[in-house]
């Protein structure tokens, strides 16, 4: 989950246990400082010309050189002037967390130093739009040498410092390795001088009061490295005025060490630091783009926090997440090197270089087109642009599609397709959205049955943001597990069965249930059942009750070590076409909540599956 954490790069919680065996007993570290600021232009002081000589050299010499050997930063080191400063770095070779020892300036003045580990427990990923934040901490190197990181954590090393307010344009030493530093400005000062329109939330404020969206994107709030964009799009990203004072010797002391923060604050003081820093940096890099170009400043804010209207009142996130280029981004905004317009033009780049819109296909053939006979595929389309453009939805083999229609700025619409079937072709249709194009299978339109009975066992999770912006289609949640498996057969009698298998090693399985969609959607013989160990038979949904009888289940649930089954007779009124067409969709919750389905995924707020089309006619050749 943080491969992220050192430049793609992540640290287990074995590979740990296996370096700190080299440790002895962790030295005392000395507590950190945590620093303020001096009034500076927005565009930053960077590194002095002139480089200051220095006698320190703690290494031997022919080790100062020598990758192999030593501690690296991870990344470029970003000092914010009035904040404390938090090195991530990697240890090379045989060098222990403990012999970092003071970082020094380039005038030779060492700093209050301390080596932290933060962690994080990566989280259930199963159902949620957004990847989960995990469970983090800041650990010292004592603690770490002591065995106190448990399985499965994974994190960086990290180097705490409190840097005095005229150490601006000096490089720092650290273990006998100089490092240049990218001095940027105070953030309050920069408050000052820049309009506040730079940090403005790009939300609307119907989408700010959600509550739902606000549930969706809690654990932005509480990553420490992701903070910044929960910060961002609820419009707290702008600096905030701290009390504090400079001592004669540079260094600063803050009248109340506590990092106030409307949206909450991140357990632990090195966590907060670490949040802090990154959403300053933001607001320093935003900054400075709307200095240099105000209107692409917007763009980029919006394209940062893109939210799209799934209908319904479902607001849910679409904005991008590929963390190498967001980090070369921002690392462009905040290089003192850069001039503004060419600092602009590398942003115009990264947007012009974001993904706008995406398509999937929601169910695969729910009822048949009385125009056509053929079996109708649900497609949805999103457009994640802030302008409307034009869009359709097509059948590859000119079977039929949408109108070339507009799709609004910041929304997704479903669109019904007919879908004809070649021999020895996989249906598919063609999504359209401005420029953006995508070709989707929709296998599911015709899936034949044959003896000994249809198999299907890949059901898949539901949706997140990742899989459908990647259009990678999520694996089932608990693997081998919690499988699934289903089996649609025909008795020597002539009736139609559904056997479903659950494998589970939880004892309690009462919370466990399936639900089976049958029949043409908005056609009589429509149902949902519900089949479940912990409770009888139901039918949730049912179309057209006035016209039937109602519909009551026939079905066995059994339980066995290790899971359970079910086996529900087919009712005939779900089957159509004179007894030759199925349409079916099944969806698993486990008893820990996680949902599964079949044919297709669903998005985590989805009511109901998608359904296949299921040819009875090639059993044996005796259609019903």
């Amino acid at each position: 989950m943080q491969a992220s954490l050192n430049n793609g790069t992540c640290t287990s919680s074995a590979d740990l246990r296996r370096f700190v065996r080299r440790c002895g007993a962790a030295l005392p570290v000395a507590a950190a400082m945590f620093a303020s600021v001096v009034p500076l232009a927005v565009t930053g002081c960077g590194e002095s010309s002139q480089e200051i000589e220095t006698a320190f050299e703690p290494v031997a010499p022919e080790l100062l050189n020598d990758p192999r050997f030593g501690v690296f930063p991870t990344e470029r080191i970003d000092a914010v002037l009035g904040l404390p400063l938090v090195i991530r770095v990697d240890f090379a070779g045989n060098f222990l967390p403990e012999d970092v020892g003071q970082v020094v300036l380039d005038d030779g003045r060492a700093l209050d130093t301390r080596v932290v580990w933060i962690g994080v427990k990566p989280g259930e990923r199963s159902g949620s739009w957004l990847e989960p934040a995990g469970e983090w901490v800041a650990r010292s190197v004592q603690e770490v040498a002591e065995g106190f990181v448990p399985e499965g954590e994974l994190g960086t090393w990290a180097i705490l410092l409190d840097p005095p307010i005229d150490a601006v344009g000096q490089g720092m030493w650290i273990a006998g390795t100089r490092h240049s530093v990218n001095w940027l400005p105070d953030p309050t000062v920069v408050a000052s001088r820049v309009s506040a329109r730079a940090w403005q939330s790009p939300l609307t404020a119907e989408m700010r009061e959600s509550q739902r969206l606000r549930f969706l994107v809690e654990p932005e709030r509480k990553s420490p490295f992701r903070r910044w964009r929960y910060s961002l799009m609820v419009g707290e990203i702008s600096p905030r005025a701290e009390r504090r004072v400079v001592e004669i010797d540079g260094r600063i002391r803050r009248l109340g060490s506590s990092v106030e923060w409307a949206s909450g604050e991140l357990t632990g003081e090195v966590l907060e630091l670490l949040a802090s820093q990154r959403e300053s940096k933001w607001a320093i890099g935003l900054a400075r783009l709307d200095q240099a170009d105000n209107e692409l400043a917007e763009q980029v804010r919006q394209r940062l926090c893109t939210i799209v209207d799934f209908g319904a009142g479902e607001l849910a996130p679409l904005w991008p997440l590929d963390r190498e280029g967001i980090d070369r981004l921002l690392s462009d905004l905040l290089d003192q090197r850069l001039q503004p317009r060419e600092r602009a033009r590398r942003a115009k780049l990264w947007l012009d270089d974001q993904q706008t819109a995406v398509a999937w296909v929601v169910s695969d053939a729910p009822r048949t087109d009385a125009a056509t006979g053929r079996s109708v595929a649900t497609i949805a389309v999103a457009n994640m642009d802030y302008e409307a453009r034009l869009a359709s939805v097509e059948s590859r083999s000119n079977a039929g599609g949408s109108e070339l229609s507009s799709l609004g700025a910041l929304s997704a619409r479903a669109y019904e397709v007919p879908c004809g079937t070649a021999v020895g072709e996989i249906p598919a249709v063609v999504a359209k959205v401005g420029n953006d194009e995508r070709v989707l299978a929709v296998g599911g339109v015709d899936v034949k049955a044959r003896p000994p009975g249809l198999r299907i066992d890949r059901f898949f999770g539901d949706w997140s943001l990742a899989t459908l912006q990647a259009n990678v289609i999520p694996t089932m949640p608990g693997g081998d597990a919690y499988r699934t498996g289903a089996l649609l057969y025909r008795e020597p009698g002539g009736r139609w069965m559904l056997y479903i298998e659950c494998v589970t090693p939880r004892r309690d399985q009462e919370d466990e249930s399936v639900r089976v969609t049958l029949g043409p959607e908005g056609a009589p013989g429509d149902l949902i059942v519900k089949l479940s160990p912990g409770s009888e038979p139901k039918v949730e949904f049912e179309r057209g009750a006035a016209l039937l009888a109602p519909f009551v289940p026939d079905a066995e649930v059994e339980t066995f070590p290790g899971g359970w089954s079910a086996r529900l007779v087919v009712p005939e009124r779900s089957i159509e076409a004179n007894g030759d067409r199925l349409r079916l969709g099944i969806e698993r919750t486990d008893s820990l909540g996680r949902r599964s389905a079949w044919p297709r995924p669903m998005l985590p707020w989805q009511g109901a599956c998608g359904r296949a089309a299921i040819d009875l006619a090639t059993w044996g050749g005796l259609g019903r």
